[in-house]
């Protein structure tokens, strides 16, 4: 009867600590996640691969541009945020995948696609190792979502296992203008 006793008791701690394992351990996404560096606008930020430091945050209801030589405007039931950042490579030409815009709900805002062809944005273009590119990243979301908002950028668009800069954006410090034309206005 004793030995029945500490037989079934060893399986149940077997057990108990089988669940506590399978409970506590992170998921293949955390495990596989990216490898997330944290910055502050206004400083330069560092990854293996790459290095960025966000000027400003202009926000904006109607945002006016050229595309191809044209005067197009867009408008917005939200708030254009437009974020204006130096970037550069460190040891090979890269190109940035990944950009997005984590805001205070921890909903991510991918770069607008309503404002491709806009020749400032620095989605698309050849970063050189230490050669400093100025340019723009553009998103459109809900004006609730800046409040602690962060620009989270990587070389590829779903990084796994790879460099990831999340730079704290301050919604105190924005350049707020109700029409922001980009290219006229100095950014």
């Amino acid at each position: 009867m004793k030995k029945a006793a500490v037989t079934v008791a060893i399986v149940l701690i077997g057990i108990i600590v089988l669940a506590l394992l399978r409970w506590t351990t992170p998921g293949y996404a955390v495990l596989t996640g990216p490898i997330e560096t944290a910055g502050r606008q206004g400083t330069r930020a560092e990854t293996g691969e790459f290095s960025l430091t966000v000027d400003k945050l202009i926000l904006s209801e109607l945002l006016i541009f050229q595309r191809y030589g044209k005067k197009v405007e867009r408008g917005t039931g939200g708030v254009w945020a437009v974020v204006a950042a130096e970037v550069a490579g460190k040891h090979r030409t890269l190109m940035l995948g990944g950009i997005a815009l984590r805001g205070a709900s921890g909903r991510i805002y991918m770069q607008s696609a309503r404002i491709e062809g806009m020749s400032q944005l620095l989605s698309g273009k050849e970063l050189q190792p230490g050669l400093q590119q100025r340019g723009l990243f553009v998103f459109e979301l809900p004006a609730d979502e800046l409040a602690g908002a962060e620009l989270v950028v990587s070389r590829e668009i779903f990084p796994r296992l790879t460099s990831q800069l999340a730079v704290a954006l301050d919604e105190g410090s924005a350049i707020r203008r109700t029409i922001l034309e980009i290219g006229r206005d100095p950014l």
